[in-house]
C-alpha cells in the first residue's frame, strides 16, 4: 500500500496526495480502526486537514507546536480562504520569534475523526523553512485526557478516546508534559562524554538529536575531539534569523529507557535562538530518532510507552547539500543547506541557488519520492541558476561521510 501510495505523487502533488490518503484512510480504518489517522512520513508526518468544511490541506503533524494549528502564507493566498477578522500577533519557533498574520475567525478543523476548534490561527512563511509539500501545521491538542499512538511502523496516529491501547512489548518511560509540550529523558554519549537530561519530543523537526546553543556552551561540545562538519542553512525554522550554523557530529549512542541507538549522527547549534537558545531541556529528539520506534503518549500519567520496530542502519552515501522543493513559486528547488568546504560548495553551489534540473531532467518532473531518495543516485549534474542569475552545471557523487 505505501509504494502504491509513494508512485501518486508529481507535480500535482497536493491534489494526488489528499486522494491518496483517502484511499488509505478506508484502507486504515479496516486495519487499525475508524479512529486511526493515516500519515505519509517524508522526514515529517503529512496528514490531510479539512478546514471549515470547504478546504483541503496538507500538514504536518508536530508535537513541538504546542496545541497551534497554522497555514502556510502561499497556501493562504492560493486557497480562496477569506477570513471576516484577521490581525497581528508574534510567535516563536526555532529560529526565534517573527510577528505574523492571524485569523481571529472561529476556525473549525477536521484532521481523521479528530474534531477542533481554533481561535487563532497564525499564518507562518512554512514552505521557506519545509518546502512546498507543506500546507500548515497541526500541533498536540487535547491529548491530556486520553492516550495518542504515534505508529511509525504501520504510519497511523490514533487517540484512543473511547478504550485503551494494547501495551504489549513496549517499555514504560516516565515524562513531563509543560507548555503542551513533551519532554523525555535520554543520554547521549559524544566522544566519551555523556550528556543526560530531558529531551523536547519534537516530529516537528527531521533530523535525530540536535542541542540548543545553552547546552553546547554548558557541556563544552565545541571542545570535543572528533570529525565534525559545519553546515549553514537559510532559515533553520520558524523565526526571524534567516542564517544559522549547525556542527554535525556522530555519537557513540543514545540511550532512551532501556534502548540503546549507536552510531547516530547529533548536531548541536553554537549560537541557536528560540527553540535552540535559553531553554529548560538539552534539546531536542527528532524523527531521524524517534522513526525507529512505536509511540503511545499518556498525558494524564505522565508516561510515554515506547517499541522499537526498526534496527540501526549502518552509514550510507550521501550528498553533503540539502534544498527545498519550492516548484509551487518557480522551476526550481532553492539550495537551503551546504557544508562548509564540503564537496558541493568547492564545486560552486551555493546557499540560495536554484536548481532546476537534474542529470538533464527538470526538477518539476521529479516526483516526491524521487526527490527524496536523491541521495541513492550514484552522480548528479545540477544545473543551476545562481543567485547573480548566471547559469552554471554542477556533479557531485555521493560520499560516505562517516
Amino acid at each position: 500500500m505505501n509504494q502504491l501510495l509513494y508512485m501518486l505523487f508529481s507535480r500535482n502533488h497536493h491534489r494526488l496526495l489528499i486522494f491518496a490518503l483517502a484511499a488509505l484512510w478506508s484502507w486504515a480504518a479496516v486495519a487499525w480502526g475508524n479512529d486511526s489517522i493515516p500519515f505519509l512520513y517524508r522526514s515529517h508526518l503529512y496528514v490531510t486537514a479539512c478546514i471549515d468544511n470547504e478546504h483541503q490541506a496538507n500538514v504536518i503533524f508536530d508535537t513541538g507546536a504546542a496545541s497551534i494549528f497554522g497555514i502556510d502564507s502561499v497556501y493562504f493566498s492560493a486557497s480562496g480562504w477569506h477570513p471576516q477578522d484577521m490581525g497581528w500577533g508574534r510567535t516563536g519557533g526555532a529560529a526565534g520569534g517573527t510577528r505574523v498574520r492571524v485569523i481571529l475567525d472561529s476556525t473549525a478543523v477536521s484532521i481523521g475523526s479528530l474534531n477542533s476548534t481554533y481561535q487563532i490561527v497564525p499564518i507562518f512563511k512554512l514552505r521557506d523553512v519545509i518546502d512546498c509539500h507543506v500546507d500548515g501545521i497541526w500541533g498536540i491538542k487535547d491529548i491530556e485526557q486520553h492516550p495518542l499512538e504515534i505508529n511509525f511502523e504501520h504510519n497511523f496516529l490514533k487517540h484512543y478516546t473511547d478504550g485503551n491501547p494494547s501495551l504489549e512489548g513496549y517499555e514504560r518511560l516516565p515524562i513531563r508534559y509543560q507548555d503542551h509540550r513533551i519532554l523525555v529523558q535520554a543520554e547521549v554519549l559524544i566522544s566519551g562524554k555523556n550528556i543526560q537530561g530531558w529531551f523536547l519530543m519534537d516530529t516537528g523537526a527531521g533530523s535525530s538529536v540536535s542541542f540548543s546553543a545553552k547546552a553546547a556552551q554548558q557541556f563544552g561540545l565545541e571542545s570535543l575531539p572528533g570529525k565534525r562538519y559545519i553546515k549553514d542553512m537559510t532559515q533553520f525554522g520558524i523565526g526571524d534569523k534567516a542564517q544559522e550554523e549547525i556542527v554535525v557530529m556522530q555519537s557513540q549512542r543514545i540511550v532512551i529507557g532501556t534502548d540503546t541507538t549507536s552510531n547516530e549522527v547529533i548536531s548541536y547549534l553554537p549560537e541557536g535562538t528560540g527553540a535552540f537558545g535559553e531553554r529548560d531541556y538539552v534539546g531536542v529528539i527528532g524523527n531521524g530518532l524517534l522513526s525507529k520506534f512505536n509511540l503511545i503518549i499518556d498525558i494524564a500519567h505522565n508516561t510515554l510507552y515506547l517499541k522499537r520496530f526498526k534496527e540501526d542502519q549502518p552509514f550510507k552515501p550521501s550528498y553533503d547539500f540539502g534544498f527545498r522543493n519550492r516548484t509551487d513559486i518557480g522551476k526550481g528547488w532553492i539550495v537551503s543547506s551546504l557544508t562548509r568546504d564540503g564537496d558541493a560548495a568547492r564545486a560552486g553551489l551555493q546557499l540560495n541557488d536554484r536548481i532546476v534540473a537534474i542529470n538533464g531532467r527538470p526538477v518539476v518532473d521529479y516526483t516526491w519520492l524521487e526527490e527524496y531518495r536523491l541521495d541513492r543516485l550514484p552522480e548528479i549534474t545540477l544545473d543551476v541558476i545562481g543567485t547573480d542569475g548566471e547559469s552554471k552545471q554542477i556533479t557531485l557523487s555521493p560520499a560516505l561521510r562517516w
